[in-house]
């Protein structure tokens, strides 16, 4: 009988040991799985935040691109204003040196 009680205590302990391991199992497969959803949640969010932090450096290059376009607008006026002006003294100096010469010939005359 004793060796009937020691299998049957053998198979209890085996199936006690089996149940264990059964347990541990599942924990760590709920463990994992919990880890696996951090990290895909770990990894939605950084892919918001890069997202978020790109379309404000876009805003701030567009803003960037207008202001140089503005600068560049401002920069042609001015050479435009600037031409303008250089031609109206030229026209002037002309005016004044024919003038000139004019008054030097009927004084000469």
């Amino acid at each position: 009988m004793t060796e009937n009680n020691n299998e049957t205590a053998v198979a209890q302990a085996l199936g006690q040991l089996t149940g264990e391991l059964r347990v541990m199992h599942q924990s760590l497969t709920a463990a994992i799985e919990a880890i696996r959803a951090d990290l895909h949640r770990s990894e939605d969010a950084t892919r918001e935040q890069m997202a978020q932090m790109e379309s404000r450096l876009m805003k701030h290059i567009d803003d960037m691109g207008s202001r140089v376009g503005a600068l560049e607008a401002a920069d042609k006026s001015q050479a435009v204003d600037i031409a303008k002006n250089g031609a109206l003294g030229g026209l002037v100096s002309g005016v004044i040196t024919a003038v000139t010469i004019e008054l030097i010939k009927r004084q000469m005359h």
